[in-house]
């Protein structure tokens, strides 16, 4: 886990090769910086002082060019520092998003969307900021704090002392500041995080606020929201102008030192007005290091803070390991075997207890159950999103804790109630979750002809794009039939071993739901089916009726249209 930077330089080293060019693009540029006082120098003592025309010609065209070739170096460091720093931060993001695709749905209910956003946005970027940054920052600053303090002392020994005397205080005061610093950049962050959480959240059930005349009181909490983050904003203002202001007065004494006893030494004649002038831009060029430095101290408190914040997502494990070696089932027909398992979400509260259960290849098997009875625990036992604490599940007689999941769920498809769509076209949604090559190889006839026997073509052929046809951002303008035909083309063309009815007719009517299970049922014909619902049209035809009670199957033996009614 993320406890120290260690975590960030695994990304960053990749990318050693760029970063260097920059190192020495940064080290060009600071010599030519560096040369550009010391011109100043001679320009004044030698050129102005001197009346020499020519030299002075001379030493203005040597200015002119080293800011011409300091430019062209900055904007090449700008374009491969970019290439470097944000190969750095996708690597970061995609290694965070992978490991959130191994947690089990119990993590997604118990953390916010928003949460989860602003640790994968504002936290990444700011330990990804420190991590490639500080190193070039620190390096860079330290060069040219190196350059411009030896040509400082070579100028002057005694001002330059004078000019750094300050800099321990400085460096003390921004150390003493690091739990306020770090308490007030948590706050802000945990305060973003609840604002986009509120509009991730608001923004996908806006019919139901209309519904319900809730406009009045959603902009209320929203503004509420705002006072609380402004409030946030404002106190990390303050420790900036703070942290920032009081080492830059420190830092604004010394060079109002310097001008002092440098000014009264050129009018006592010990010291000449274009060393002065030289000194005193020297220090400009080293004022930026050492402010730089110094606000890398503050930088490394609030990089603490979001890797502490990484490290609390990083953390959560996934419910389910990959095997250390993946066995291959023999055959492919679909048999399952629920062999006494149990299972809960607390210690000590088992949701399902003993439960036993064996579906023949190619069987439909119905599944009553109240709400909270456990259905939807046993789907995601299937579906491997938990394991079993005691017992096993085999699929074709291969215990599942023996298969890879992403396997697993190729051959074991679900279909809920829900029947989620992503983003994008219809034809993205019915590819969605095929490889690479499965994706390539499937052509548009291939998609028509799913699209054809989950009956859709007829909707479909209606549509000005076709199959090509936006979806939306959550399929809100479609309705639960035509979702629910959607995700079934989709399991068509996984081809899957299992089947798993979720209570997939809950949004339908009864004659729409005998149509899409009468569809199911043919379109399926000859693969295994469990179909968990409480309503008769989903479980017409089923092999064999259960009903789960305290965590344990017992069969139907009345009429299922009485079972039903009593659920």
């Amino acid at each position: 886990m993320p406890h120290s930077l260690r975590w960030a330089g695994g990304f960053v080293r990749p990318h050693r090769s760029r970063l260097a060019v920059c190192v020495a693009l940064s080290l060009a540029g600071t010599g030519i910086g560096l040369a550009q006082p010391w011109l100043t120098k001679r320009i004044v003592d030698d050129g102005l002082t001197g009346s020499d025309a020519r030299l002075l010609v001379l030493l203005t065209l040597g200015m002119l060019a080293a800011g011409l070739v300091s430019t062209l170096l900055s904007g090449a460091n700008r374009l491969v520092y970019t290439r470097a720093s944000a190969g750095v931060l996708f690597a970061m993001r995609e290694h965070v998003y992978g490991h959130l695709q191994t947690l089990p749905p119990r993590f997604y209910a118990r953390w916010s969307a928003g949460d989860v956003l602003g640790r994968l946005d504002g936290d990444l970027a700011e330990v990804q900021r420190f991590a490639v940054d500080a190193p070039l920052s620190a390096l860079n600053a330290l060069l040219t704090l190196a350059g411009a303090v030896a040509l400082m002392l070579l100028i002057d020994p005694a001002l330059t002392v004078i000019a750094f005397l300050l800099l321990p205080a400085q460096a003390l005061f921004l150390r003493g500041t690091r739990s306020w610093v770090e308490r007030s950049a948590r706050a802000l962050r945990d305060s973003m995080a609840t604002l986009t959480g509120f509009f991730v959240q608001r923004l996908s059930a806006m019919k139901l606020i209309q519904s319900l005349g809730a406009e009045g009181q959603e902009a209320d909490r929203l503004a509420a929201l705002d006072r609380d983050c402004l409030g946030q904003l404002l106190r990390q203002q303050i420790v900036g102008i703070v942290t920032g202001g009081v080492p830059g007065l420190l830092g604004s004494a010394g060079t109002a030192a310097v001008f002092l006893w440098g000014g009264l030494r050129v009018i006592d004649g010990e010291l000449s007005l274009g060393a002065l002038i030289a000194f005193s831009a020297y220090l400009g060029r080293a004022t930026g290091p050492v402010q730089g430095l110094l606000g890398l101290i503050v930088g490394a408190q609030r990089a603490r803070v979001s890797l502490d914040r990484l490290s609390e997502l990083l953390s959560e494990s996934p419910a389910v390991s990959r095997p250390a070696r993946t066995v291959i089932p023999a055959c492919r027909g679909g048999a399952l075997s629920v062999e006494g398992i149990v299972f809960g979400h607390g210690p000590g509260r088992p949701v399902l207890d003993g439960l036993s259960l064996t579906i023949p290849a190619g069987s439909k098997v119905g599944l009553l159950g109240s709400s909270g009875a456990g259905k939807s625990t046993l789907t995601d036992l299937l579906h491997r999103h938990y394991d079993p604490e005691r017992g096993r599940i085999t699929l074709d007689g291969v215990d599942l804790r023996d298969l890879d999941p992403a396997l697993l769920r190729r051959r074991v498809a679900v279909l809920g109630q829900d029947a989620p769509l992503l983003p994008g076209s219809i034809a993205d949604n019915l590819r969605f979750g095929l490889t690479a090559e499965e994706s390539t190889a499937l052509d548009r006839d291939t998609l028509a002809e799913a699209v054809a026997a989950a009956q859709l073509s007829g909707w479909i052929a209606g549509l000005p794009r076709g199959l090509d046809t936006p979806v939306g951002a959550w399929a809100s303008a479609l309705s639960g039939g035509q979702r629910q035909r959607i995700a079934l083309a989709r399991c068509l063309l996984r081809k899957p071993d299992l089947l798993i009815l979720d209570e997939p007719v809950s949004a339908l009517d009864p004659a729409a739901a005998e149509r899409l299970i009468a569809d199911v049922d043919r379109l399926f014909a000859g693969r295994t089916r469990l179909v968990i619902s409480h309503r008769g049209e989903a479980l017409a035809g089923c092999d064999t009726v259960y009903r789960l009670e305290h965590g344990r199957l017992v069969p139907v033996i009345q009429p299922l249209e009485a079972a039903c009614a009593s659920q």
